[in-house]
């Protein structure tokens, strides 16, 4: 009976403290067969369905005329969805009784925040801030110092901020096992916040820096970002709709049981197609495709080779099914892979997302979109594709790499040399010209 009462005790004390964080997504049992696992109430199907069709069309719309404005709405957009995003996991082991004391707690993760944003988005902009404000370059060419002195501060302050254990100033329960083996309370405080700490790392490098790449291949030209995001958006689509027709066999069963292998099989069929059409309609628009090499001045460059048609030679074995060439634009061969990643690769982002959510006892990250969840809910697979997209056009479409990869940014980087250095240069270059059958006359190439 003893037991049974402690027992009893310790669900009441865990349900108490349920309550009182409430709206902060905590699991404050130690096992999950002490909490009450009655299900929550169901919201009507119609109602439900009814609003996520509604929001679906609203960020459909968003989305869309993101993309027509150009890199400007895209990065706001991005930077938008980022602070969300950190937000609803920043929330996810956050004690309010504990944070009440710790004041520090609620401050520094969205200072470390604007620190790490300063460091990334000074280094992927680099090039527009400077052609557009040119008293930024001063600061962006320290931008790295910079940060890291802010940073400093910021650990500075979390240092100063660890404090003991207090249990007359807070509403903590001690619960069975608290003490050390000398009779001591443990530092629970020290321990809460060293955890937050953790986990606001994990956060910065899960969201943050993700987030960045979608900046940096964004600056590049919007359809390195208009299209992999598409991709991901068609592919759980697809997903759904294969997996409503011809689902049999659960893809992973343990984490998200409605997904099946013939969904992820034919949502890849049909997302690759997709890839390929959209790829070629976009690259005839050169807002899409041009690097962004200045905030106030319309987007104009010379089109590369990635969008022009080409013919390939096709493999001799396939030659009674397709032919001996075939055209296509290198974009499209690129899409073929984005498709590729987003059917196959990206998805585990999302079981990823499901498996943490189980870990902690969550239906969703959080409530910000009606019928959808979170900002995170919509956007575990999108941060895995950006980090894909970034090392893919990285490495095979702008394989000279590096800020330069563009005409623009080649013009950006030459700018930054002294006299002497362009001198060599050009010399350089005129040499490689000649030997190539290039024409030059009082300093103009003629091909």
């Amino acid at each position: 009976m003893t037991n049974l009462k402690k027992r009893r005790a310790r669900v009441d004390a865990a349900a108490a403290e349920q309550k009182e964080n409430q709206g902060v997504y905590y699991t404050t049992a130690s096992s999950c067969s002490e909490l009450d696992t009655s299900p929550p109430p169901t919201p009507k199907k119609g109602s439900d369905l009814l609003m996520r069709t509604i929001f679906t069309f609203v960020m459909a719309v968003t989305f869309l005329v993101t993309q027509y404005v150009g890199q400007t709405l895209g990065i706001i957009l991005v930077l938008t969805c980022q602070v969300l995003m950190f937000r609803e996991i920043m929330r996810i082991a956050r004690r309010r009784s504990l944070e009440e004391a710790l004041p520090v707690n609620k401050t520094l993760p969205y200072y470390m925040l604007i620190v790490v944003n300063i460091l990334l988005v000074s280094s992927t902009m680099r090039v527009p801030l400077v052609r557009t404000w040119p008293g930024m370059e001063y600061f962006l060419e320290r931008s790295s110092f910079v940060a890291f002195t802010l940073y400093m501060f910021g650990l500075i302050a979390f240092v100063l901020s660890l404090k003991p254990i207090d249990i007359l100033s807070t509403k903590l329960r001690l619960k069975r096992g608290s003490t050390t083996s000398q009779g001591k309370p443990k530092q629970i405080y020290f321990r809460y916040q060293f955890n937050q700490f953790g986990w606001l790392h994990m956060g910065l490098l899960a969201i943050v820096a993700s987030s960045s790449f979608f900046l940096n291949t964004m600056m590049e030209g919007m359809i390195w970002f208009t299209l992999p995001v598409s991709c991901v958006i068609h592919n759980d689509s697809w997903a759904y709709a294969c997996g409503k027709l011809f689902g049999r066999n659960p893809l992973v069963p343990t984490l998200s049981p409605r997904k099946t292998w013939e969904g992820f099989l034919g949502a890849w069929f049909f997302t690759t197609l997709w890839a390929v059409w959209f790829a070629g309609f976009l690259s005839n628009q050169k807002r899409f495709i041009c690097p962004k090499v200045h905030f106030l001045s319309p987007i104009d460059c010379d089109v590369s080779s990635t969008f022009i048609t080409t013919t390939y030679d096709v493999p001799e074995l396939l030659w009674a099914y397709f032919g001996k060439t075939f055209d296509a634009k290198p974009v499209q061969l690129h899409a073929v892979a984005f498709a590729a990643f987003a059917s196959l690769g990206a998805p585990f982002g999302g079981f990823f997302a499901s498996g943490l959510k189980r870990a902690f006892n969550l239906d969703d990250f959080g409530d910000l979109i009606p019928g959808h969840g979170g900002m995170v809910d919509r956007m575990d697979c999108q941060l895995l594709m950006a980090l894909f997209v970034y090392c893919y056009v990285s490495n095979f479409v702008y394989e000279r790499g590096g800020i330069c990869a563009a005409v623009g940014m080649m013009q950006y980087c030459v700018s930054r040399l002294n006299v002497a250095e362009q001198v060599s240069l050009f010399n350089e270059l005129s040499s490689e010209l000649r030997s190539a059958g290039v024409v030059i006359r009082d300093g103009v190439a003629i091909v």
